[in-house]
């Protein structure tokens, strides 16, 4: 089992940096009163909203909720996990985008009651996919909710989602996890898999997850092969750049020696570093450092704001840094 399976949370109290929303949650499983028929999720990529969804859903039907949190021992729980109920569904809008494909799998059979479930529950990951006409279809079924369905909508692009839709449902907004919270996380992981790590390594990939929990996840199973968790290791198997590198590399842009700084660019790339992914880093680091140097920090952000705009339609990385960095140097030698 994958450490993203393994270590997804199972309970309110173990989603990650959504305390916002999920003490809500539980106040509804508390009441019961407060329930909603219709639930909208949005927020960025990896932050925890489908997992936020099938939590809810077994919250909901639930047998022996514990602190009002699924207790995932009972009938209910269980057969969700397992996925083992018609009662609860899954479906990814992306690849189910037309009014027919949510008219078979949902609207059809939302009208008869749950089989074994306390509550039938949809879930609809990346909605804002569906067309038109599917929204249209949906939006007939949920201003008119049955109390024994539930429908969780999930999405990236709130915007693309038509306010009628949004008008009928509950709406939560999943926020970027602080990179501390995330580091807490997997320091958490690398102590139950038994494996060493480095605050450094941890604070590396917490960086270039970008706030996604499960991508900050999968790069730590990635390196675990290892056993050891450190800078070295995350830069040769995913290609990133430790904090040293960047700084030593905007450091050689400042002494504006152009031969030695493209040939430290020839060094990164036969490095393994994805250049891309490198630019990146170097803006997240810039964003740090900003006001240490305001002047340098913004023309050099504008330069690699240029490279990460172009490199991915060129064939030869290093060239498009060097261009940029060729134009930067010369900017700044004529003021």
């Amino acid at each position: 089992m994958s450490l993203a399976n393994k270590y997804r949370p199972q309970t309110f109290d173990t989603i990650i940096g959504q305390t916002h929303i999920t003490e809500i949650l539980k106040a509804q499983m508390s009441t019961h009163k407060e329930m909603h028929h219709n639930y909208l999720l949005f927020g960025p990529r990896g932050t925890g909203k489908t997992t936020a969804a099938r939590i809810l859903a077994k919250a909901i039907n639930c047998l022996d909720l514990q602190d009002w949190n699924p207790c995932n021992k009972c009938f209910n729980c269980q057969t969700i996990n397992e996925g083992k109920t018609l009662d609860y569904v899954e479906i990814d809008a992306a690849s189910h985008t037309g009014v027919d494909n949510i008219r078979e799998e949902i609207l059809d059979r939302a009208a008869y009651p749950p089989v074994n479930l306390k509550k039938k529950i949809y879930v609809i990951d990346e909605v804002h996919m569906l067309s038109k006409w599917a929204f249209n279809a949906l939006l007939k079924t949920i201003e008119e909710p049955r109390d024994n369905v539930c429908f969780i909508l999930a999405t990236t692009e709130i915007q693309k989602v038509p306010e009628t839709i949004i008008s009928r449902c509950q709406v939560f907004n999943f926020k970027k996890v602080d990179k501390k919270e995330i580091g807490k996380f997997l320091k958490s992981i690398c102590e139950q898999e038994a494996l060493t790590s480095t605050d450094e390594a941890i604070e590396l990939i917490a960086k270039i997850a970008e706030w996604c929990v499960r991508d900050a996840v999968k790069y730590i199973d990635q390196v675990s092969v290892l056993w050891n968790i450190d800078e070295h290791h995350i830069t040769k198997f995913l290609g990133v750049a430790s904090e040293t590198l960047i700084k030593d590399f905007l450091s050689l842009i400042q002494t504006g020696d152009t031969k030695i700084i493209f040939e430290k660019v020839d060094d990164i790339h036969n490095q393994g570093i994805d250049l891309h992914n490198f630019a990146k880093q170097t803006l997240m680091h810039i964003d740090q450092i900003f006001l240490e140097d305001i002047e340098f920090s913004t023309n050099i952000s504008e330069t690699f704001t240029d490279i990460i705009g172009s490199i991915r339609h060129y064939p030869y990385p290093t060239i498009i840094y060097k261009v940029a960095i060729h134009k930067h140097l010369a900017k700044n030698k004529n003021k």
